[in-house]
């Protein structure tokens, strides 16, 4: 048992509150950097050891990963250890996709069904689109697995058009057949269970009896129909979230959820946490000031006891080249003036082609960097080829891991295409037809024979893994899957796949931990890997300033941000400008990349950009113009050129910024003020020509 000074001792009077409200609907607006996880897990904490309540009755769900470790480890730190491990703790992903296994064969559906990610799934619709002759241009794969997506979040009730329609149900399928779900048919099945079975609802809505849900303003209309299902019974739904910081539209989040909780929920209590612990007052003012201008949201005041620091400082650049040098000078010139490390800043943008630009700026002045958000590490080919053995051996039905371990084998698409056609026409998956290939002599006749060995050679492979498996672990099996590829392929990066060993090491000792070591099997490990985040997702831990989009940045802090590019068209994006949702939206973006910030926040944009292969004049973002002039830093600096104003401006021990050799200043002016010898933080001492230089003056 724990004591009830350690589940309240860090806690205010309000945290306290809330925390001993334990029954009916609930919903605490939380802003961001007041404490929401503290609430959340002390909350399970009093549940469990102050009020009685069994831990196997609580169901929590979080959105990623990092905040389910977050959540395990403070949880963990005030309770036994058999309690803990009864917790349902995890993502909505992770803790419905185990129900659907056990109650997979309601579905018609084995409980070693595999888990397609978003590029498995626009595989499968490029081969349905080359199947039904669609012309590329006409679909694009990508953007119809979007389509699909909002479809099934949004439970059916969008209509297709007619060729979406075929290809939609072509495609569950094929899904279907390889025993195959999608991310969204997690959510998506788990409905149809609840709606069509109701005695399986009864069991989990008794099972989980109190739920509490993390981040609820980013649920999708799928999400919310099951947690209401759920509830329907007890009405114990905790949930906690910010609408301000709703930024996932594009995924299928409805802020609606959380606008309307209480409609949803009659006699709903409601909570506001509102005291900022993260940041500066100046920075806290101004995120209040920027989400004012939003007519859909729920009211609250942030404030904060912390000090007020440095007020928003906003720099106009010629171009983006100077945006991204001032940025890469500046994070050297705070530096020098304080403790501050490289990990410590940020630099933020809405797209990810600002990145390349500020990259070379910081190569330039070999600032140590890392860019969150580019290529998946999970689409590594090491990473994907292993798992595609994995996936086979597991579930020989997964036509999508057979093809690409046959494509990195034999490039005749003829051939393959051949096998495929023949597999539809049986109504046969193509590891059937070689297993069982005295069946279907007449056709394999038609096979060249390297082909054909190919494809026999690798069923062999595959059932002789299976075979292994059952005598020992998968990480064994893993270790002799890459001695397979690495005969193969020269060009495989051993460090990829000792990430995936690592991986199945590290799952393997949790299992163990875990009563009857929990489920050590393959295709445990299959489901743990594959609802993993991306590693770009993770908080930063080494000394590098962070570079990522500010959808990246949500629910990570830095004491310095930079935001770039706030130009109309670009931070609002074009698109948004003539939906009034959509522009609250790109609106509460802002606000989440103002809320990143401790201590500064420093706002960039650019008279000139080269963008889509233009050059194009701009216009400052609205948010610059929405800002309070009273929580700007008055900017002083002036651009000059020669001859004009230089004799104004220009003195000894004059602050100057030079678009190349950055923060510097003048040790001596020369030949009647036409050269100016300059000290620079970066650079060291230069002999500057001004009729040439455009320097900017800090007054």
């Amino acid at each position: 048992m724990i004591k009830n000074d350690i589940i309240f001792s860090s806690l205010n009077s309000y945290q306290r509150k809330i925390i001993k409200t334990i029954h009916g609907p609930i919903v605490v607006i939380a802003a961001a950097g007041s404490g929401k996880t503290r609430v959340i897990t002390h909350r399970i904490a009093h549940m469990i050891h102050n009020i009685g309540i069994n831990p196997s009755n609580i169901l929590a769900l979080t959105f990623t990963n990092k905040a389910a470790k977050e959540m395990k480890n403070r949880i963990s730190n005030m309770m036994d250890k058999i309690d803990f491990n009864k917790i349902s703790l995890g993502t909505f992903h992770s803790i419905f996709s185990s129900i659907l296994r056990k109650e997979s064969h309601y579905l018609g559906y084995k409980s070693n069904y595999i888990i397609y990610d978003q590029k498995d799934s626009e595989n499968v619709i490029k081969k349905i689109l080359e199947d039904f002759n669609y012309k590329k241009t006409s679909f694009n794969p990508k953007k119809i697995r979007q389509i699909i997506s909002q479809y099934k979040n949004n439970l059916k009730k969008k209509k297709f058009s007619n060729d979406i329609q075929n290809i939609y149900k072509c495609y569950i399928q094929r899904c279907f057949k390889a025993e195959a779900l999608d991310f969204d048919d997690i959510l998506l099945h788990t409905n149809y269970l609840f709606f069509h079975f109701p005695k399986i609802l009864q069991k989990y809505q008794e099972k989980y009896k109190y739920i509490l849900i993390d981040e609820y303003q980013d649920t999708n209309i799928s999400q919310n129909n099951i947690i209401k299902n759920l509830s329907s019974k007890h009405r114990n739904v905790f949930v906690v979230g910010d609408d301000s910081q709703s930024i996932y539209a594009f995924r299928g989040a409805n802020i609606a959820n959380i606008l309307n909780f209480h409609k949803d929920y009659k006699g709903a209590k409601i909570f506001r946490l509102e005291q900022n612990y993260r940041s500066t007052y100046h920075i806290v003012e101004a995120s209040n000031n920027i989400i004012s201008f939003n007519k859909n949201q729920l009211f609250k005041k942030v404030w904060t006891k912390n000090e007020k620091g440095e007020k928003i400082k906003i720099y106009l650049a010629y171009s983006e080249k100077e945006e991204a040098r001032y940025i890469a000078c500046s994070i050297i010139s705070i530096q020098k003036n304080t403790k501050l490390k490289n990990k410590d800043f940020a630099i933020l943008y809405r797209n990810n082609i600002q990145s390349h630009i500020l990259e070379h700026a910081l190569k330039e002045k070999k600032i140590p960097y890392k860019i969150y958000g580019y290529i998946s590490f999970y689409q590594r080919k090491e990473i994907k080829d292993l798992l595609a053995y994995f996936r086979l051996i597991n579930n020989p039905n997964d036509e999508e891991s057979l093809l690409r371990i046959i494509k990195k084998k034999t490039t005749n698409k003829k051939i393959i295409n051949l096998i495929l056609n023949f597999s539809k026409k049986e109504n046969k998956t193509i590891y059937h037809i070689f297993n069982y290939k005295k069946n279907y002599q007449k056709f394999l006749k038609k096979i060249n024979k390297k082909t054909k060995n190919i494809f026999e050679n690798l069923i062999i492979t595959i059932n002789d893994l299976r075979f292994k498996l059952k005598n020992t672990n998968i990480y064994i099996i893993a270790k002799k899957i890459i001695n397979i590829l690495e005969k193969k392929k020269k060009y495989y990066n051993y460090e990829n796949f000792q990430y995936i060993l690592n991986n199945i090491s590290y799952y393997l000792d949790e299992q163990k931990k875990l009563k009857n070591n929990g489920n050590i099997s393959l295709s445990g490990f299959l489901q743990f890997f594959s609802l993993k985040e991306e590693i770009d997702n993770e908080v930063p831990n080494n000394n590098k300033v962070s570079l990522m989009t500010i959808h990246l940045s949500k629910g990570l802090e830095f004491s310095v941000v930079f935001i770039t590019g706030l130009e109309e068209n670009l931070f609002p994006s074009k698109s948004s400008l003539e939906n009034e949702f959509q522009l609250e939206e790109e609106r509460r973006l802002f606000y989440v990349a103002l809320t990143r910030a401790q201590k500064k926040a420093i706002l960039t944009y650019t008279k000139y950009r080269f963008l889509w292969g233009k050059k194009i004049i701009n216009t400052p973002s609205r948010f610059i113009q929405e800002l309070n002039k009273k929580i700007i830093h008055k900017n002083k600096e002036k651009r000059i050129s020669f001859p004009s104003q230089q004799d104004k401006f220009l003195n000894k021990g004059v602050k100057v910024f030079h678009s190349h050799f950055g923060i510097g200043t003048i040790l001596n002016l020369q030949n009647q003020k036409k050269i100016a010898i300059i000290k620079f933080q970066t650079s060291g001492k230069k002999k500057i020509l001004l009729k040439l230089a455009k320097l900017i003056i800090y007054s």
